[in-house]
């Protein structure tokens, strides 16, 4: 059983994930979040379909009422099972640097007291405008005082970060850089995910600029020590059932 959640701005994703924790139940569909601003499903042109049904989300050129950034193109997919792909675009339109906070979040139903956990985060970041910012690069990304870019939740809790501070990336006029490739994981958490889990992304952004990454955060339920030793008993008495009568 599996949960896994994926954010990907500007990034290929791959499929993400088999059926997962009590997913025969129902479960609500995930959450995106930026800077406080929750676009509904109507707004990202989400198909109709029923509280367990697969859905799908594309569109462009949406934002919040400011006009501080722009989700210029998005295709977002999303499955009860659960599985959630998504392709991002973000950029920012003040004139001067803007730090973002994005989270996905995706419900879950508890099924178990322990977890596996895994999880990557990498991305590059583009000049949109080929002017030199205050401090003296066409395109910088850092992450925000001491916060990590990437961190891991389960019930609203960080279990795992990756890209501590300091971090810095910069890219040369109308160029791009690559950022992270980084990892951690599976490793056992001795807790279960009773609401959620999700992925919280902080970073500072140059003005006018793009970031790009690919965030994966993947939950497998692990059975309680009792439930496998009822399994393995099982088994065992199916060997000797097997034995017991042969084929004729």
């Amino acid at each position: 059983m599996r949960l896994r959640l994926l954010l990907s701005v500007v990034a290929a994703t791959a499929a993400l994930g088999l059926p997962t924790l009590a997913s025969a139940n129902h479960v609500d569909p995930p959450s995106l979040t930026i800077n406080g601003w929750s676009p509904s499903l109507t707004l990202l042109g989400c198909e109709p379909a029923g509280p367990d049904e697969q859905s799908s989300c594309t569109g462009s050129n949406i934002g919040p009422g400011s006009g501080n950034y722009t989700l210029t193109s998005w295709d977002v997919y999303l499955d009860p099972d659960p599985t959630v792909t998504g392709f991002l675009a973000i950029q920012n339109n003040l004139g001067v640097a803007q730090t973002f906070n994005l989270t996905f979040l995706l419900p879950v139903i508890p099924q178990a007291p322990q977890v596996q956990v895994s999880g990557s985060i990498g991305g590059s970041v583009t000049d949109a405008n080929g002017t030199v910012d205050i401090n003296g690069n066409y395109a910088r990304l850092t992450n925000f005082g001491t916060t990590s870019i990437y961190n891991a939740q389960i019930d609203g809790v960080t279990v795992q970060t990756l890209l501590d501070n300091p971090q810095l990336v910069t890219a040369g006029q109308f160029g791009s850089q690559t950022w992270g490739g980084v990892g951690f994981g599976p490793t056992v958490l001795n807790q279960p995910a009773n609401a959620s889990i999700a992925i919280n992304v902080i970073f500072t952004l140059s003005p006018g600029d793009l970031a790009s990454f690919t965030s994966v955060f993947d939950v497998i339920a692990v059975p309680e020590p009792t439930t496998l030793l009822l399994l393995s008993g099982g088994l065992v008495g199916l060997v000797g059932i097997g034995r017991r009568y042969p084929r004729a």
